[in-house]
């Protein structure tokens, strides 16, 4: 019988990506989502699946029946939301997280899976971050997931087996798709405005990684022996570059589709974030090294957008914290009139 993996966040960025990978690979998926940006990112495969709309906040156990295994994509996940609502951010991002485990645990689910960031590491200007660097995270967002860290690494034992992936800035098409991360940024912009807008300056170190890899990351680490994963962090990254570097590399790039367009830097502010990390433990320790590099990612978009996907650039609904403003905005002149989304 078929291991059924229960997905949080399915309908997202990452999540659409990785329930195709899972049901592609013979699992039965079920799927938990706030449903913020609808389930239309799984609307090809929605018969193949189980789909349970809910906030992580309120999770019911029974949610759990019949579940071997869990990935955690669920919360809030970049700075801008989480400053928007620091109280939201670490009810969902830790209480949530640590709710969910410990409902894993009670049910006898060993394998969880959790998506962290490389944020935690803020500012790290001493050359490339192992698992092992402390971190210093700069903002409530990086400091929530770092908390659900070490509270999954507190909870393992040889009954659970939770491991948390530090995953880089992710670029690249989803069913989902993003516009308010850095690569998928310049990609939009060179076919809306023909400027990639590089701010700060340019000079803070980002690692990436595509969405494609980090999906196959999480059920890399589901398939792992548990010895080699239980209570582990692991980095999720294809390579470090500077941001400006990054902008020149995706221009490049697109320069080979005919797509040209000139790179504009603002040094008005400094960027508090700056850090690399290593991959290296991942590769050595399950054999999972990413290899969708950031040109490769940004030809796939713009020739997603050239065939006419993903076109209204101004959407919102690309753009996470702008449709959480929109949805508050909406629900609060419902309530006015009445009325209850």
């Amino acid at each position: 019988m078929s291991k059924k993996i229960l997905v949080t966040g399915g309908c997202g960025y990452i999540g659409s990506i990785l329930v195709f990978m899972l049901l592609e690979k013979g699992y039965k998926v079920k799927v938990f989502d706030k449903l913020y940006f609808g389930d239309e990112s799984l609307k090809s495969i929605r018969n193949k699946i189980e789909l349970i709309p809910g906030d992580i906040r309120n999770f019911d156990p029974k949610i759990l029946d019949g579940i071997d295994s869990v990935v955690h994509l669920g919360g809030l996940s970049n700075d801008p939301t989480a400053a928007f609502d620091p109280k939201a951010n670490y009810s969902i991002n830790f209480d949530g997280t640590v709710k969910l485990a410990q409902a894993c645990k009670s049910k006898g689910i060993q394998r969880f899976t959790f998506a962290s960031g490389c944020a935690v590491y803020g500012f790290f200007a001493d050359g490339i971050a192992t698992e092992d660097t402390s971190a210093n995270p700069q903002s409530d967002y990086a400091k929530s997931k770092l908390d659900a860290e070490i509270a999954l690494i507190q909870m393992a034992d040889k009954n659970f087996c939770p491991v948390i992936l530090r995953q880089g800035t992710v670029f690249g098409l989803s069913p989902r798709m993003r516009w308010d991360l850095v690569v998928n940024a310049f990609v939009m912009q060179a076919f809306k405005t023909k400027r990639l807008e590089v701010l700060y300056g340019g000079e803070a170190w980002r690692p990436v990684v595509n969405v494609n890899d980090v999906a196959k990351a999480h059920i890399c680490c589901l398939e792992a022996e548990p010895d080699k994963v239980r209570g582990q962090i692991f980095h999720v990254v294809y390579g470090n570059y500077r941001v400006l570097e990054m902008a020149h590399r995706v221009r490049s790039s697109l320069k080979q589709m005919g797509i040209d367009a000139d790179v504009d830097v603002n040094y008005d502010k400094s960027d508090n974030r700056s850090y690399q990390v290593s991959n290296k433990k991942l590769t050595e320790t399950i054999g999972f090294t990413p290899r969708v590099s950031m040109e490769e990612g940004a030809r796939e978009i713009a020739a997603a957008i050239q065939k006419g996907e993903y076109r209204d650039f101004d959407h919102p609904i690309y753009y996470n914290l702008p449709w959480m403003k929109l949805l508050i905005e909406v629900e609060e002149r419902l309530q006015k009139t009445g009325r209850v989304l």
